[in-house]
């Protein structure tokens, strides 16, 4: 019985990490390191930080609220 459920276990474990089912991000996907879907995020600082990363460029302030900020040093 025991072999039965670390079969069943690694069958979904399989299926869930399967290349066919998990993408990696494209670049367009990712903010600062962040997607549209991660925790603390969501379409609304997804665009805000896309907005902070084109006016400074390697310089956005990620704050650590949820949903997370994103700025430009003043």
């Amino acid at each position: 019985m025991r072999f039965v459920s670390i079969f069943a276990f690694a069958l979904a474990f399989a299926s869930c990490t399967s290349s066919s089912e998990v993408r990696p991000d494209a670049p367009s996907d990712r903010c600062e390191g962040y997607g549209p879907n991660d925790s603390c995020m969501n379409e609304d600082n997804f665009r805000e930080c896309q907005e902070a990363a084109a006016e400074c460029p390697g310089a956005v302030l990620v704050l650590e609220s949820c949903p997370l900020q994103f700025r430009c040093p003043s």
